[in-house]
């Protein structure tokens, strides 16, 4: 059978044919594919694990103090009881990003879950289970590192800020319950609640 013939849906570097495991090689050093058909990856359970580096995350990416390092990624693709198409996974890793009161580097510890219901319709969210958030793909395949970063944007503060008594302008006179004040009337903040609520 030639490669004419054989379909594949996975897509790294190269073209990887159905039959490949894109499960772990050597350990979590794996490059994850570039583009992926969520559907068919759901309907055969599979999983995959990796590391995507921060250069692929584009839109992430001013928004970063060291544009250098990866984070690892876990996604599992699969079908619940009720039919529902679902992408679950884990994202870690360091991010470095700029504090807003001091403008020096500040770590960002990421360790986001997310559990997704692939959609092809917005008329389907009305059905879904209060567990999922519905992700829409209206064609496939799709890009991976667009959905990893759809989930690494909603994770990292908005304003990112030091704690106060570690921030290096916090001897500027700037105190605690100002920066409280801040959070508060941070429209992004309030969106961030909105979702946790719901």
């Amino acid at each position: 059978m030639g490669l004419q013939d054989t379909e594949a849906f996975v897509i790294f570097d190269s073209l990887v044919l159905p039959g490949y495991n894109p499960r772990l090689m050597s350990g979590r050093q794996d490059r994850l594919p570039v583009e992926v058909d969520p559907f068919r990856m759901a309907e055969q359970g599979r999983q995959i694990q990796g590391l995507i580096e921060f250069k692929q995350l584009k839109r992430l990416e001013p928004l970063l103090d060291s544009k250098t390092g990866h984070l690892d990624v876990e996604l599992k693709f699969g079908i619940d009881a009720r039919g529902t198409r679902r992408l679950s996974g884990r994202i870690e890793g360091m991010v470095s990003l700029t504090c807003q009161r001091c403008l020096s580097e500040m770590n960002f510890s990421l360790a986001n879950e997310f559990n997704l219901a692939l959609l092809k319709h917005e008329s389907e969210i009305a059905q879904l289970g209060e567990e999922y958030e519905p992700l829409i793909l209206e064609s496939t395949p799709v890009r991976l590192a667009e959905i990893i970063e759809d989930e690494v944007l909603l994770a990292i503060p908005q304003i990112p800020m030091h704690e106060f008594n570690d921030c290096p302008a916090s001897k500027y006179g700037e105190t605690e319950k100002d920066t409280e004040q801040e959070d508060n009337q941070n429209p992004f903040a309030v969106l961030a609640d909105l979702k946790k609520d719901n």
